[in-house]
């Protein structure tokens, strides 16, 4: 065990470690961030609490799909540690500004819908900038490991905030949850500047920013295997996406719990994420990746239905740790094969494309759950989603397959 903690990535590269950390503290404020917002809507917004909270969560995801591509192209063109720090610096700023008019009672729904579309703009070029630096922080040996790793920080970081955020905020109120998130993101801020490791552009004369972010298009476009991976990836996310509004809607409307059982809940779909990459981090790759994605799915789907036939708070904590390592587990092996896929000069296009389109469905999903909880039920929401899921898994085993080294 001492030999495998030594020879994981976080072990071996000190500057892969330090931008570990930061995304672990500010994702951390970030969970606080979102049971805070969630809370605030279904308890201020009155009768269409349901259908506001699923258009907040879409207004979270809106600046991806708009900026997300052109951020890529941008990234690929720059310092990657210097887009992560302005990215850092003006997701402070805003977040605290956001906690200085809740602290102050003059935040309204209309504001909170502008500062949240903000703040998830500057989202893109952070990601695009870590998932384009994996490689140089780290080794082509070692690439595998730290996608898996870096993708276990979400994971994490909710394990930690979804368990800690009902008391801050009981403590703290939502105003304390905006100013711990700014104060996270200043903490990011260090440990990306920290950073010693050249993720400057290299080569030598750059094409025209329009003709680089064209051929990155063009690049994805027509690789088949990779767009059907894609755009399942998307699929996926339209399906699986609501249960980010449907785990807070079954904690208020089905059994009538209090912000504490909103925390139980995100903390175990959070647990069995996090689980699942960081078993996946020690891990080099994996074969047939497309068969790993099919049982991911299949066990993503099978207990998601399970949700619709229990209203057991235990029953449905062991669901969602069933669903998110589930979850966690896919999103391993298929980051993995697209690290290993992808032309590094092409990783910040690309990944900024695969977030965009990923998230692309999001706006859409949430809004039309939201309306589905509203005037049908929660059930019949989650029941749409969990059959759905179970239809994908077996096209997925149709798509064509993408293909490097040992994945196959």
């Amino acid at each position: 065990m001492r030999k495998a903690l030594k020879q994981h990535p976080l072990g071996v590269y000190p500057d892969f470690r330090r931008l570990f950390a930061g995304r672990i503290v500010s994702a951390v404020g970030d969970k606080f961030f979102a049971i805070a917002i969630a809370w605030w809507v279904l308890s201020g917004a009155g009768d269409h609490g349901k259908f506001h909270l699923g258009m907040i969560m879409a207004m979270t995801f809106l600046p991806v799909v708009l900026f997300g591509p052109f951020f890529g192209a941008l990234v690929d063109r720059s310092d990657k540690r210097l887009s992560m720090l302005w990215a850092d610096a003006a997701r402070l700023l805003l977040v605290f500004t956001l906690g200085l008019l809740t602290w102050s009672g003059r935040l309204e729904l209309w504001m909170l819908y502008a500062l949240c579309f903000m703040i998830a703009g500057f989202g893109p070029m952070f990601e695009a900038s870590v998932s384009s630096s994996l490689l140089r922080l780290t080794s082509e040996e070692h690439l595998g490991a730290a996608t898996a790793a870096d993708s276990s920080v979400m994971q994490l970081s909710n394990v930690f905030g979804s368990a800690l955020g009902s008391v801050l905020i009981a403590a703290l109120g939502a105003a304390g949850a905006f100013f711990f998130n700014s104060a996270t993101y200043a903490l990011s801020f260090v440990a990306v500047w920290a950073i010693s490791s050249d993720l400057r552009v290299r080569g030598g004369e750059q094409a025209p920013y329009f003709d680089e972010l064209k051929a990155g298009l063009r690049y994805i476009s027509s690789n088949r295997p990779l767009l059907a991976l894609l755009l399942s990836f998307a699929a996926l996310n339209f399906f699986v996406g609501p249960i980010l509004i449907l785990i807070p809607m079954i904690v208020k409307f089905v059994i009538n719990g209090s912000v504490k059982w909103l925390a139980i809940f995100e903390t175990f779909f959070a647990a069995g994420s996090a689980l699942a990459a960081i078993a996946m981090s020690f891990r080099s790759g994996c074969r047939n990746v497309y068969a790993w994605l099919f049982a991911a799915l299949v066990a993503i789907g099978l207990p998601f239905l399970g949700l619709y036939f229990t209203s057991d708070r235990m029953g449905i904590c062991a669901l969602l740790f069933v669903i998110g390592a589930a979850l966690g587990l896919g999103n391993a092996v298929v980051l993995t094969l697209f690290q290993r896929t992808v032309p590094e000069e092409m990783k910040g296009r690309f990944f900024s494309v695969l977030t965009t389109v990923s998230y692309a469905v999001l706006p859409l999903t949430f809004m039309l759950n939201g309306l589905l909880a509203e005037s049908r039920s929660v059930g019949f929401s989650i029941l749409l989603n969990a059959c759905a899921v179970l239809a994908l898994s077996t096209l997925v085993l149709a798509i064509p397959r993408l293909e490097y080294g040992d994945d196959r």
